[in-house]
């Protein structure tokens, strides 16, 4: 009975260790945005608006949308997507061998933001 608690431990241990490394990634990654006229209204995937630029704190594995207004020019728009990190990459190789890794793949450390210094280009009426 003792050695099966053992081997029972030991497999969870393996387990919660081999679950991928993306698990322990940050979920967030830091992300400037600027608007090229200085005073445009810039707003954040429809939320909090700041003027001109900012420095957010934003989710690896969500999309963000990023759209610049000012009057007297159209506005501006860019939507930043995630490609899989170098960690996730890993967790993916590592699922061939051993499945738990694959776990790591569902998690936002698995990701990266395409960009991370974005520039909004406005252009007048």
């Amino acid at each position: 009975m003792y050695l099966l608690n053992a081997v029972g431990t030991l497999v969870v241990a393996l387990s919660v260790l081999t679950s991928g490394c993306s698990v322990l990634a940050n979920k967030t990654q830091p992300v400037k945005i600027a608007c090229s006229e200085p005073g445009a209204t810039l707003q954040i995937n429809g939320g909090p608006t700041f003027t001109g630029k900012t420095q957010i704190e934003a989710r690896r594995n969500k999309i963000v949308a990023a759209s610049c207004f000012k009057s007297g020019y159209y506005p501006s728009q860019k939507y930043i997507s995630s490609s899989l990190s170098t960690a996730g990459i890993v967790d993916l190789a590592s699922s061939f061998v051993w499945v738990l890794p694959a776990i790591g793949l569902f998690t936002p450390g698995a990701w990266d933001l395409d960009e991370t210094d974005i520039t909004l280009n406005m252009v007048k009426h």
